[in-house]
């Protein structure tokens, strides 16, 4: 199996500790018991949102405080959202439309990443849940890029068994840049006009993120 382990982006940007991912594809057999099951959706608390400036790269680690500092107030300031309740709503529906399961109404919140918090956490008659979490996210700059700002992110997905506890499915995106990227060396660029491009790219890095998600954990 191979794991993807999200500790720090560009070497800057601040996470809520390190995350590993472990990709694994719903076995057919264990899809086709979600016919008519209860799914509970449960979203983890986003790690923080990093921004990286070009005055803090000298800097080095400690740097860390300023950039989660100066990323969650552009976060709070611009109103930027978590994304994973979205691509929670988008794999539940997969989950419903291909496989027959019956999503829960509500969804559960917590701050932590074990299975069985993230059980408890889910709304009540969970025969199955389903987690999304931010573990990665913001505005770093890159060097080896010609020093241009982009937004990065990545999500993980955990489809657990209530009863178990068991992950029986997981998928996540730690991809490197494909080139669909927009880069700036403006910081302003991304900044003004209460965030508007990161906000636009921040939606163009979820949905190639629900993508590699989608394929690795559900097999669609």
């Amino acid at each position: 199996m191979k794991l993807l382990r999200a500790c720090v982006t560009a070497g800057a940007l601040v996470l809520a500790g390190c995350t590993t991912i472990a990709p694994a594809r719903l076995p057919d057999t264990l899809a086709a018991q979600l016919s008519g099951q209860d799914v509970g959706i449960v979203i983890q608390q986003p790690s923080t949102f990093g921004v990286m400036r070009e005055r803090d790269v000298p800097l080095g680690p400690l740097g860390i405080p300023l950039m989660a500092a100066q990323g969650e107030h552009l976060r709070k300031a611009a109103n930027i959202g978590d994304p994973a309740d979205d691509i929670a709503t988008t794999l539940a529906d997969l989950l419903a439309g291909h496989h027959g399961a019956a999503i829960l109404p509500g969804r559960g919140a917590t701050p932590h990443e074990e299975p069985e918090a993230i059980v408890a956490a889910a709304p009540a008659g969970s025969r199955y849940v389903l987690s999304v979490a931010t573990v990665s996210w913001g505005l770093a700059r890159f060097p080896i890029r010609g020093a241009a700002y982009s937004v990065t992110y990545v999500a993980r997905a955990r489809l657990i068994d209530a009863r178990t506890q068991a992950v029986i499915a997981e998928g996540g995106c730690m991809q490197p840049p494909d080139g669909s990227e927009h880069e700036s060396t403006a910081y302003a660029d991304f900044t003004d006009q209460n965030a508007t491009l990161i906000k636009t790219e921040l939606a163009a890095r979820v949905d190639r993120c629900i993508h590699f998600i989608r394929r690795d954990m559900l097999g669609l």
